[in-house]
Formats: C-alpha cells, sequence, structure tokens
C-alpha cells in the first residue's frame, strides 16, 4: 500500500485539481464547448422522463473510487516497471499455470466452479488473469531479493521436521448426483456389476471429474476439499464404495483406489520445500520494504 502520507497528499490533491480543470474548460469554451460535451454525453438511463447521461454516472464513479483506482493503477505500473528493470517478467504460461493450481486445489479441478464465484463477486477469468501476473510478478521480485542458503535452510528443516513429511493420501473418484435417492440407485448399479467409470460420465454432476470416469487422482486431508467428502474417503479401505456422502453440493458415491501413508522425508528431497517456507514466513516483511521502496523512489505526476 501507498505510505500514508502519499495517500493523503493525492486525497488533498486529485479530486480539487479534476474540478479545477473542468470548471476553466467549461468558462474559457463557452457555450459552444457545453454543446459538444452535451452531444458527447450520452443518455445511460431515463428515469420517468428525465434523463441520466453518461457524464453524471462517470462523476459518481469518479467521487466513489476514482482515486483508490487510480492508485490501483500507479502501484500495478510501479511494480511492472520494476520487473523490467530487473529483467524479470511473467509469462502467459505462469498465469495460466497458476490458475489451474487454483482451480485444483480450491475447486477440485472444476473450472466452472471458478467462474461461479468469479460471477458472484463481478469479476471476469481475466481480471484473476490480471491480478495473478501482479501477484506473480511481485513474488519474482521478492524472491530475487532473498538468498537462502542451504546451512539456514538445513536448520530450518530440523527445527520443523515434521510439517515436512508427505501426510497420507487416497486416490479415489467419485459419482456426484443430486438426491439421497440417485446415489442409492447408483450404488445398487455398481454392486450389481456396473462400470464406477461408464456410469460417472453418463450420471456425475460433476464437470470437472465426469470425463475422467470421476478420477480426482491424489490427496490428503489438507485438502480443499468439503470434510465430509474428506471423512468419507479417508474412512474407506482400498476397493471399498462409500454410502451416499451428503455435501453442500449433493450426494457422492466414493470409492478409494489407492492409499499412501505418511513417509517422512529427508533435507535433501525436502530443501526447495524448505525454501519456499522460509521465503513464505519472510514474505510480509520483504513486501513492506517493497512497496515502501517504489513509491518512495517513484516519480509521480497527478494530472
Amino acid at each position: 500500500m501507498k505510505p500514508a502520507a502519499e495517500k493523503n497528499r493525492v486525497k488533498r490533491w486529485l479530486a480539487p485539481q479534476y474540478l479545477v480543470t473542468l470548471i476553466l474548460a467549461l468558462v474559457i469554451t463557452g457555450a459552444v464547448t457545453a454543446v459538444v460535451i452535451l452531444q458527447r454525453d450520452p443518455v445511460v438511463a431515463v428515469v420517468n422522463g428525465e434523463k441520466i447521461r453518461m457524464g453524471e454516472l462517470y462523476d459518481a464513479l469518479y467521487a466513489q473510487s476514482g482515486e483508490e483506482v487510480l492508485e490501483d493503477i500507479i502501484y500495478k505500473r510501479l511494480i511492472f516497471q520494476e520487473a523490467k528493470k530487473l529483467g524479470l517478467a511473467v509469462s502467459s504460461a505462469d498465469v495460466d499455470a497458476e490458475i489451474k493450481k487454483l482451480v485444483d486445489e480450491q475447486f477440485m479441478g472444476d473450472d466452472q466452479q471458478l467462474l461461479m464465484v468469479l460471477a458472484q463477486y463481478g469479476m471476469t477469468i481475466e481480471t484473476l488473469k490480471d491480478n495473478a501476473r501482479v501477484y506473480l510478478t511481485v513474488e519474482k521480485i521478492l524472491r530475487s531479493r532473498l538468498t537462502i542458503t542451504d546451512e539456514e535452510a538445513a536448520a530450518y528443516f530440523n527445527e520443523n521436521r515434521e510439517t515436512f513429511n508427505i501426510p497420507e493420501e487416497v486416490k479415489a473418484r467419485h459419482i456426484l448426483v443430486e438426491t439421497e435417492a440417485e446415489a442409492d440407485e447408483i450404488i445398487a448399479l455398481l454392486k450389481g456389476g456396473a462400470d464406477f467409470a461408464v456410469l460417472a460420465g453418463e450420471r456425475s454432476k460433476d464437470p470437472g471429474s465426469k470425463s475422467q470416469g470421476g478420477d480426482l487422482g491424489f490427496f490428503n486431508r489438507n485438502y480443499s476439499m468439503y470434510q465430509e467428502f474428506l471423512d468419507a474417503a479417508f474412512a474407506l479401505a482400498v476397493g471399498e464404495v462409500s454410502a451416499p456422502v451428503k455435501s453442500p453440493v449433493g450426494y457422492h458415491v466414493i470409492e478409494v483406489l489407492e492409499r499412501k501413508p505418511t513417509r517422512e522425508v529427508d533435507f535433501a528431497e525436502a530443501k526447495d520445500r524448505v525454501k519456499d517456507a522460509i521465503f513464505e514466513s519472510k514474505y510480509n516483511e520483504l513486501r513492506a520494504a517493497f512497496d515502501e521502496q517504489i513509491w518512495r523512489e517513484a516519480k509521480i505526476e497527478y494530472k
């Protein structure tokens, strides 16, 4: 965020200057300009015969959040300028990988669920990608400023060894339906010899997994899944099919395909994850110093 003094200076200067500029334009050019402005100021709504024009809408939007939006644009520009100076860049492939990671970890691989959440907040996938590019750019800049030696990482690993062990995982598939009666029907069909993958493709309401026969791959108890689903999956033996499992999105029929027990790892295997953990522990401190620097060194003229 911009330092408090800088933010206050902008609030005192930007809005009055905007109004002064507008007023001077009207005084100098007189009625001719006024006519032109009206011609270029389309009607956006009519209320009981009374017109609301685009200019009024813009003025209202500016009054509500104009300064904050400008500040956000300036901040992003400073970030990308700093990255360019350091020779750092985030590719479209990097952004796509970050979005895929988000979908896999938070939405069980279901792109449609992500789009639904974005719609609820009035966002588009393009806006999310833009935010991801900013986030990844800042991360690259901060990582370039931090040197973590193997000795420091080894000491951190020894102090937090248990957190780097690989937790128990299961590989499972599921069929999601809307009612318990449908789930009971699915279970009866499976007991009668029906193919799980075929039923998932035909009957499952989960668009993220139905084309893979309901396969969700391996996951652990820390994954972003409904707790009811996780509890049921980890209670099953390999090859066992669950009773109907109710969650906020419907009823699941789950089959566990494989299990992997908790596994201890040594430093050599965990080194990259250890350095990531150290970076994350220092992220807020690094980010605060970075933000303060780019605002302090920037030359900004507010028009």
